[in-house]
């Protein structure tokens, strides 16, 4: 068609649909042109969250009434449901996506922990509020959305599975157009073309949550900000009837606007429903308008869309007469449905493999990750695991990909890796607050610097600072070398403690005061993700600052000291959460053989501590257990350089924080956590638990209690409590109760925020 064709075409459109109409790019037929004997009928499909899930209902009812749909158009979980329809997919397949879908999951882009590298694993448990600020030699930067939009991206090939890109939506099974919005000109924009799975992402970014999609040079973003029932886009589209499904929520009521957050809530309704208004008046007498009716289903109750279908089942079936001008015989309509429905794809391999890497990341590391080779057959689970593992380096934005077909059968799968716009610097914060509502009382504030991808192997700058009870100064160089695998690892640290020492009723007996700068080398090997491997050399320098009681004893109130030799340690964690897991284990070993220098002695040492954790769930109920070994071992008994602690909550609970400490620490769990209630929609899972605990544990040599021998007693203890797994890190409430060995109080309160134990 000519320049000048176009032009009419366009104008001739907007002035018949109100301004509404769209710059048709479609191929050398419309849709509704190849119809013959019949009215072209299109399905509209709305946004509104999980109200969509009344777009099913329609469509099963629409089927049992033989009702055919020549074009599928719509708009944020509009186009998600009738993107599915469009591609073949019958109700049923539909309803089985529905029931398998985490819709939850959508809108938390971190991948699980279990999914994470080793070291991201580490980082995340010390600083849980992630943040992840951009800090540069340009300032400070925040990312574009508070979700990249990785995990909706994988929810949508969840329900679509492996797509190839269409030359055109009007080649699927039923034509097809999703809507979204440009974001620098709010323009509605017609995605008819290229990846549906990136179409229909698009079409429900909603700004300022999720990142926005950009899609042949566009910013696009969820499709309801320019136009929310897209009735003017199915009659650009030459559609004869149209069956519009409108899903808005209903406004609120005077006592439900009391907050800002719902006014403006409120008003983003306001401006969405004036342009569905809009589109409702461009309906005619032959079109059908259906609205289903919800009592209280919001946006995000995706809990709930079970609801939502039967709404839109019901009010189909309620405009049963008016259905009848759409509806076809039995054998036309099952000529429709057989063409309509997708046949079966067989396997399909990938011939070729190219990265677009936009990172400084090397190839290999990616590809590493991805776990494909070219000629290995294409698995749509083993493609999202790959790019969820890719994901879980933490540096990466996004990562996507495309499939494209050659007439010689041949697969090309194209990965797109984006490295993250705000970084490579990131800083994320811990908040750690334990009170026993006495007069113990630990807080601290800490903040995390990571400057990532120094090589393309991944070596990184990782810094720490934290002031509060303890203070903690160290910085950190992680180099990989020859392959992610292997690392070098070089690590300061400063930090000092003070402990408040008690007699057995609770009384103070002086400050006991610790201050160490330590440096250490080390070679590192990690297995895997979930298994790391380290050995080298370490020295500690520090100093004690001992209570009088102690220093009476000793004749000296300061014990100077140097330390210094080899190490290992062995670390194997496939926990998918440190605070509140339902499964997995966690095994660390720590072995250093240090030459000890103090107070004008020598001596030689051994430190050795172990820990085994170990996780179940069954539905709600979660099962825990911990077993810890710690001990130091010198050829000069008199004086333990090291010091290992039991008390606080979860480690004999009723006794207050490491009120018990020697050189000899045995020490076993088991928590049991019943899940109370979750939060199975939004940014963050928040669940909260009820749960319970027994203890045994005991330390020997216990030389600040100098009342009891050096062989201790076992103890046993137990508490009962409430636990949140926040945002901000894990959050305990608990009462504790233990054998009163050394107390006579051995009962405790405990407020714990952002401490896992």
């Amino acid at each position: 068609m000519s320049l000048i064709g176009n032009y009419l075409l366009r104008c001739a459109s907007l002035l018949a649909l109100s301004l509404f109409a769209v710059p048709l790019k479609a191929e050398s037929l419309l849709p509704c042109e190849k119809i013959e004997g019949r009215p072209c009928i299109a399905l509209v499909l709305g946004g509104g969250g999980a109200r969509g899930g009344a777009h099913l209902g329609v469509i099963k009812a629409l089927e049992a009434h033989q009702i055919p749909v020549d074009i599928v158009v719509g708009t944020s979980i509009g186009a998600f449901v009738g993107g599915l329809y469009a591609s073949g997919k019958s109700p049923d397949e539909i309803a089985e996506i529905f029931q398998g879908l985490r819709w939850g999951d959508g809108f938390r882009d971190q991948v699980y922990r279990d999914e994470m590298p080793m070291r991201r694993k580490q980082q995340r448990d010390e600083y849980p509020i992630r943040l992840e600020l951009g800090i540069g030699l340009d300032g400070v930067r925040v990312p574009k959305g508070v979700l990249a939009g990785q995990a909706m991206a994988d929810l949508v090939e969840q329900a679509f599975g492996v797509q190839s890109d269409w030359v055109h939506f009007d080649r699927m099974p039923i034509p097809f157009r999703a809507v979204a919005t440009d974001l620098t000109s709010s323009d509605e924009v017609v995605l008819e073309k290229g990846s549906l799975l990136a179409a229909v992402q698009a079409s429900m970014s909603i700004p300022g949550v999720v990142r926005p999609m950009k899609l042949d040079g566009k910013l696009l973003v969820d499709g309801g900000v320019a136009n929310n029932l897209p009735v003017s886009i199915a009659k650009a589209l030459g559609a004869d009837r149209v069956i519009a499904v409108n899903i808005d929520g209903p406004l609120k009521s005077a006592d439900q606007l009391d907050s800002a957050f719902a006014i403006t809530e409120q008003l983003t309704s306001f401006l969405v429903r004036q342009g569905v208004l809009r589109q409702l008046a461009l309906l005619q007498d032959t079109d059908l308008h259906l609205r289903p009716e919800f009592d209280d289903i919001g946006t995000l109750d995706f809990d709930r869309i079970n609801e939502a279908v039967a709404a839109g089942s019901l009010v189909t079936n309620q405009h049963a007469e008016a259905l009848l001008h759409f509806s076809q015989d039995a054998e036309r309509y099952q000529q429709w449905l057989v063409a309509h429905r997708n046949a079966v794809v067989g396997e399909m391999a990938i011939n070729r493999l190219i990265l677009d890497n936009q990172s400084h990341l090397d190839d290999e590391v990616l590809i590493d990750r991805l776990g494909y080779q070219e000629g290995q057959a294409l698995d749509s689970k083993q493609l999202r695991d790959g790019i969820r593992s890719m994901y879980g380096l933490d540096t990466l934005e996004r990562v996507s990909y495309q499939l494209y077909h050659t007439d010689e059968n041949e697969t090309t799968l194209v990965l797109k890796a984006e490295e993250k716009s705000w970084g490579p610097g990131y800083l994320n914060f811990r908040f750690r607050l334990e009170d026993d509502f006495r007069s113990n009382r630990h807080v601290q504030l800490g903040a995390s610097y990571t400057l990532t991808n120094l090589s393309k192997l991944g070596a990184e700058w990782h810094s720490e600072l934290a002031l509060g009870t303890d203070k903690l100064l160290s910085t950190e160089l992680y180099w990989p070398v020859r392959s992610p695998a292997t690392f070098f690892r070089g690590k300061a640290v400063r930090e000092s403690g003070n402990l408040v020492v008690e007699d057995n009723r609770g009384l103070s007996l002086g400050d006991f005061y610790q201050e160490e700068f330590m440096l250490s080398l080390d070679a590192g090997w990690n297995l895997s993700d979930d298994a790391v491997m380290t050995a080298g050399w370490i020295d500690k320098d520090g100093s004690y600052r001992l209570p009088a009681f102690l220093a009476s004893s000793l004749g000296y109130n300061h014990l100077h000291y140097d330390r210094q030799g080899p190490q290992f340690a062995l670390v194997w964690d496939t926990l998918d959460s440190n605070a509140f897991p339902t499964r997995g284990v966690k095994l660390s070993a720590k072995y250093q053989w240090l030459d000890d220098r103090f107070s004008g002695q020598h001596s030689d040492s051994i430190n050795q501590s172990w820990e085994l954790v170990l996780a179940r769930q069954w539905q709600a109920h979660h099962l825990k257990t911990r077993w810890r070994f710690e001990q130091y071992e010198s050829d000069d008994g008199d004086i333990a350089l090291e010091q290992y602690s039991l008390g606080g909550l979860f480690n004999l609970s009723g006794y207050p924080k490491n009120y018990l400490f020697g050189p000899k620490v045995e020490f076993g769990s088991l928590i049991y956590m019943y899940k109370l209630h979750e939060d199975k929609f939004g940014f963050f899972k928040s669940p909260l638990y009820l749960g319970m605990s027994v203890e045994r544990g005991r330390v020997e040599d216990n030389w600040l209690q100098p009342d009891v021998a050096s062989t201790a007693p076992w103890i046993w203890a137990g508490s009962i409590f409430a636990g949140w797994d926040s945002p901000i890190g894990p959050v305990f409430l608990g009462y504790g109760q233990a054998e009163a060995e050394y107390q006579d109080r051995a009962y405790q309160l405990y407020l714990s925020l952002g401490q896992s134990y």
